[in-house]
């Protein structure tokens, strides 16, 4: 037995007419009659009585209609339900902000407005480390990411888009006799002790920072350290000093100091989105044009 088979049959007991049923199938009557006639040769079984010319279910037809009806109407949720979740209405979206990201100025407004557009879709916000971020989509625990776009150089198959930009800092200890010096500049913090994070987090994120001490003709001593946790430990008990962004939740922090690097190649840097090419979850979809919706409305109001 056919689907089709199975509309005719329903078609045909709702409306108790071979003539006014193969109008409304689009097909001719003797073809829905010999739908029906092998229908019941196959089930051993009569569905449909011909009487006068006028046509009755019989007891086993009325049951199966009744089945058939709700099979129907079954089938026919679970495709709305199919074209809805493609479209991103319900569903999930997990998203890892990289753990020293300050989401405040850009983030709030558009998570608010996601949740309100698309309440049927669990939203889940995790903030992680930034070696961590890239393995999280890579074992897809997450299906997006907002990182330093340096830490995403050479990773394979992600799509990734540009959000913001940041500039580098010197991160000082508020009582660092340097702290509120005019005019700072790297050079100055040379012989204080630097604390980093190693290079097997972000081999990428190291190398950055090693072009800017050899820019100034610095070989200050470095402590490797595996955690941003751990970075802000030693600074905020004014053993070292440290580089990080003007993006970062640390500027929050009031036992420290952020201060710029007067050097060219401090500035410019990305702020990434990021997703696996092969993550076809449609809330990511969904989420990143709102998001870059809302960038270009920022963008419009500034000027």
């Amino acid at each position: 037995m056919t689907f089709n088979q199975l509309k005719y049959f329903v078609t045909v007991a709702e409306c108790l007419s071979f003539t006014e049923a193969a109008r409304c199938l689009f097909i001719t009557q003797p073809a829905l009659s010999r739908q029906i006639s092998a229908m019941e040769e196959e089930l051993g079984t009569r569905l449909i009585l011909r009487e006068h010319k006028k046509l009755r279910l019989t007891p086993g037809g009325l049951l199966l209609y009744q089945r058939f009806r709700e099979i129907l109407d079954a089938y026919s949720q679970a495709v709305a339900d199919a074209k809805t979740a493609n479209l991103g209405y319900e569903g999930s979206l997990r998203i890892g902000f990289l753990d020293v990201y300050d989401i405040s100025e850009l983030f709030p407004e558009v998570l608010h407005i996601f949740r309100e557009q698309y309440p049927k879709i669990s939203l889940t916000m995790e903030r992680h480390g930034l070696g961590t971020l890239p393995l999280k989509l890579y074992d897809d625990s997450l299906d997006l990411i907002l990182t330093y776009g340096f830490s995403l150089y050479d990773q394979p198959e992600l799509v990734t888009v540009n959000i913001q930009k940041f500039t580098a800092c010197m991160m000082l200890p508020a009582a660092h006799p340097l702290a509120e010096k005019e005019d700072l500049c790297l050079k100055d913090l040379e012989q204080d002790q630097f604390v980093i994070l190693r290079d097997s987090i972000c081999e990428e994120g190291d190398r950055y920072i090693s072009s800017l001490f050899e820019k100034c003709g610095m070989h200050p001593y470095i402590k490797w350290v595996d955690k941003m946790e751990d970075v802000m430990l030693w600074v905020q008990t004014n053993i070292a000093v440290s580089i990080t962004s003007d993006r970062t939740i640390e500027k929050q922090n009031s036992s420290v100091v952020l201060r710029p690097i007067p050097m060219v190649e401090a500035g410019g840097h990305d702020i990434t989105m990021a997703w696996r090419k092969h993550n076809f979850n449609p809330a990511v979809a969904l989420f990143m044009e709102m998001l870059e919706a809302h960038l270009n409305l920022r963008v419009i109001r500034v000027i």
